[in-house]
């Protein structure tokens, strides 16, 4: 539950920006929007990446790895392609709704 309601949190932080950004009535507005939206992106990507980060260096290669680091290795993977997933479908409706408003 929190993991859902700190991507809650970044996607309406994300609304807000790109709000500025389409909408923004000077040029300082909508690159203070872009450059708050490239900010939570990245927040979304270090989220994705850092269980890969944190246990790439202790596992090694995937043909060198026992069974519990191609374990550990396989629900990285997971976790990463979930988080993109989720954020991605997040990030594309923060624009839409950005851009109706």
């Amino acid at each position: 539950m929190k993991i859902r309601d700190v991507i809650g949190r970044w996607t309406k932080q994300e609304e807000a920006a790109l709000r500025h950004q389409f909408h923004g009535k000077t040029i300082n507005d909508r690159f203070r929007g872009l450059r708050k939206s490239e900010r939570n992106e990245a927040k979304i990507f270090l989220l994705a990446f850092a269980p890969a980060i944190l246990t790439g260096p202790f596992i090694g290669k995937w043909s060198d790895a026992s069974f519990a680091g191609k374990a550990i290795m396989a629900m990285t993977g997971l976790w990463m392609v979930g988080v993109l997933v989720v954020g991605g479908y997040f990030l594309f409706r923060s624009i839409l709704r950005a851009q109706r408003k």
